[in-house]
């Protein structure tokens, strides 16, 4: 590995210079049991209930020993107090999520030969460089059991860095899991056979500033398919009335959800009733622009992953919001369209009439907004054989 040398000199020095901090230890579950050290670092703090929850499932009385604590305390961050906290667990794995590397916490699992697995890693290119301080990461990494980690980018720095292959794997991340938007049945029928096989798209919780860009991209759709038909959810309802008289005056004709206007062949824009059935309409258009995006206004977003999970194919902006990773997920499995000004949106808009692109775009997107169970399950198992190794006679 590039810079071994350095990398243990780093690494001792670091350790050299970490005595005395004097960490609170964590609280240890009784038993004589093996326990299971988890290290979660800050940016991985989503992962952890679902790669829990697995882990339990597959044994209830796993003995989990959680730092830091929830007042900061970080025993991994201090030789002494890693080794007291391993002796004490009869630590059996060592399991860190997110891309923290306790130096500290990993020499002292060395030291007694316990398996340390990385899951939910994200490798930057900094760590390929010639300082003290990526040298000491890589040589930590080297002392890995197992890596897991969330992308392809990872993947090749990984192998730039000459870490053993057989101990690496690109799991993607451990994504949030989300129940599906309920709706009506017997609704969604009735707005399908109102809809009569038109091609829908749906601008979700729209804020005003938006506005002008998704009409403007509507009257370049109805250029394209003069029976296009945007479903229109603003952000704020109160803007329902005058949003209704903005669209009448730019020429196109609008229906009101809230007056129970009727969705006839003639009217080019479903104006409803503002954050409300969004279950219903994701159903109804096969392509969803996620208002927010374009403009970065954080309160108008919404999940990426509820049109992905009911089949809508999804477009939206530069700004991510709460969201970035779920949006880098997407952007990276080629299941969303990223635009970045109004006039990619009017140009994007017109291009997704194809069933087959979008047919493409929604099954991927399911698939991402479905995979984090599965990532969580692999590294559960993961732990599960650690354990099973190490209790072995």
């Amino acid at each position: 590995m590039p810079g071994a040398g350095l990398g243990r000199l780093a690494l001792w020095w670091h350790l050299r210079t970490r005595h005395g901090l004097d960490p609170a230890l964590p609280a240890i579950p009784a038993g004589q049991a093996p326990g299971l050290v988890l290290h979660v670092s800050a940016d991985a703090a989503r992962a952890e209930a679902q790669i829990l929850r697995r882990l339990t499932q597959a044994d209830p009385d796993l003995r989990i020993i959680r730092i830091p604590d929830p007042d900061g305390d970080d025993a991994g961050c201090d030789p002494q107090a890693a080794a007291q906290l391993l002796d004490r667990a009869h630590a059996g794995v060592v399991l860190l999520i997110g891309s923290d590397l306790p130096a500290a916490l990993i020499a002292a699992a060395n030291a007694r030969d316990i398996p340390v697995i990385l899951a939910e890693c994200r490798l930057q290119a900094r760590d390929l460089g010639w300082g003290a301080q990526a040298a000491m990461r890589r040589q930590l990494l080297s002392r890995m059991a197992a890596i897991m980690l969330t992308d392809s980018a990872s993947l090749q720095i990984a192998h730039r860095m000459s870490l053993d292959r057989s101990r690496i794997a690109m799991t993607g991340p451990v994504s949030e899991i989300r129940e599906p938007l309920h709706c009506s049945e017997t609704e969604r029928v009735s707005m399908a056979q109102q809809m009569n096989g038109r091609h829908a798209w749906f601008a979700a919780s729209l804020p005003q500033p938006e506005e002008a860009a998704v009409l403007a991209a509507h009257h370049a759709a109805l250029r394209h398919s003069h029976r296009a038909l945007l479903i229109l959810a603003p952000r704020d309802s109160a803007r329902i009335d005058q949003l209704a008289l903005d669209i009448e005056a730019s020429g196109m004709i609008v229906a009101r959800r809230s007056e129970d206007e009727d969705l006839t062949d003639e009217v080019q824009v479903l104006l409803t009733d503002g954050p409300t059935e969004m279950g219903l309409w994701y159903r109804l258009a096969p392509v969803s622009f996620m208002g927010g995006t374009l403009s970065g206004e954080d309160t108008a977003m919404r999940h990426p992953f509820e049109p992905a999970a009911l089949g809508s194919a999804i477009v939206h902006g530069p700004q991510s919001g709460p969201f970035a990773t779920e949006w880098q997920q997407l952007d990276g499995a080629n299941a969303a369209r990223h635009v970045r000004t109004p006039e990619d949106l009017a140009v994007t808009i017109t291009e997704l009439t194809q069933p087959e692109m979008i047919a493409t775009l929604a099954s991927n997107a399911w698939t991402v907004s479905t995979g984090g169970a599965d990532v969580a399950v692999t590294i559960a198992r993961a732990v599960q054989s650690a354990l099973t190794e190490r209790t072995a006679p």
